[in-house]
């Protein structure tokens, strides 16, 4: 009478374990695996990344989400034997510590070597000396030339402006800077690293937000444009920001190239809360509920478009405008609106 019922809990008892021990198994299974191609070193560098963050799992999701939206790709060893996986890995232990991208940067840049057979022929990039030579490196000058004669030896300047390399194809900038190309004949963008002047590109609005004036713009792949493409840190949502935060502003104001700046956030509001400064006219540019960052990093004009960079390096907005002797005198657009042009 009794048997009954202690089968059934001992079935209870076996399907329980049964489970236990296959979820053990798909754990060890995957192993390095992680989800998808993330590897234990992407998590490891994900994990240092996210190190000073008060919720580490929300940041890592973030950084991973980010990652991708910006349209790159773990790299895997899929054509390489053990001694090289083990080489390559060994190589790019010390690149974990500046993140996940620079770390998947070096895996792909040893894994390339690997196969090329030339691996002992690289060397390590030096760490930058400073904060603001790395993120130098990012930022870009813009100006708008339009070509007088079909042999380019005779041009036309037509205003120029600053940006920031989004990933390995894109570059962000302010659309009443990029925009000035398509009021004439003969215009186009041209693109200078600004740590390299005699880097270079020509290129074309990829996606745009004119009511939000952001920009998205893509060099053309011509082999013998030399821009170098250095992607940021990442961005920063606005609802992640708050007064008091440190921020960098970069940019090439009156010719200043690669000029910088810093301060404090001291408000975050909408268009709308600049009217009275500027008046109703502003909202016939910009949406009225358009994200705005005010700070005390000075900006001035050449620096539309340029990158306004939290203390971790990422970009929190884009410098867009600014009223001079007024409590409002440096003013970026959200990045929140970057993210959704990479998004859609």
């Amino acid at each position: 009478m009794f048997v009954l019922p202690y089968l059934v809990g001992d079935m209870k008892f076996v399907v329980k374990n049964i489970f236990f021990f296959v979820l053990l198994f798909l754990l060890f299974a995957c192993g390095d695996k992680g989800d998808g191609k993330v590897s234990k070193g992407h998590r490891d560098a994900i994990k240092i990344e996210c190190n000073d963050d008060p919720d580490k799992k929300l940041c890592g999701l973030e950084v991973r989400q980010r990652f991708l939206e910006e349209g790159n790709d773990f790299v895997t060893f899929d054509d390489l034997n053990k001694a090289q996986i083990k080489r390559v890995k060994l190589e790019c232990i010390r690149s974990k510590k500046y993140g996940l991208e620079a770390y998947n940067n070096c895996l792909g840049e040893y894994k390339q070597a690997a196969l090329d057979g030339t691996i002992t022929q690289i060397k390590i990039a030096k760490k930058p000396t400073s904060n603001i030579e790395s993120l130098e490196k990012s930022v870009v000058y813009v100006t708008i030339i339009e070509m007088i004669d079909k042999k380019g030896k005779d041009f036309k300047g037509h205003g120029s402006g600053s940006g920031v390399i989004l990933n390995k194809k894109l570059i962000a900038t302010n659309c009443h800077v990029a925009l000035v190309s398509e009021k004439g004949p003969n215009r186009d963008i041209w693109i200078n690293n600004v740590h390299d002047e005699k880097k270079w590109a020509i290129a074309t609005i990829h996606k745009k937000n004119v009511s939000k004036d952001i920009c998205l713009l893509k060099h053309r792949p011509v082999e013998q444009l030399s821009l170098e493409m250095n992607p940021v840190r990442g961005l920063k949502k606005f609802s992640k920001l708050k007064k008091g935060d440190f921020v960098r502003a970069m940019g090439n104001p009156g010719g200043l190239i690669a000029h910088t700046a810093q301060g404090s956030i001291q408000y975050l509001g909408t268009i709308k809360d600049l009217i009275p400064m500027f008046g109703e006219n502003i909202t016939k540019v910009y949406d009225e509920d358009t994200k705005i960052i005010v700070h005390g990093a000075k900006i001035h004009k050449g620096s539309s478009g340029g990158p306004l960079f939290d203390k971790d390096g990422k970009i929190i907005g884009l410098n867009t405008l600014g009223a001079t002797d007024s409590a409002a005198e440096s003013i970026a657009i959200s990045a929140d609106y970057i993210i959704d042009l990479l998004k859609n």
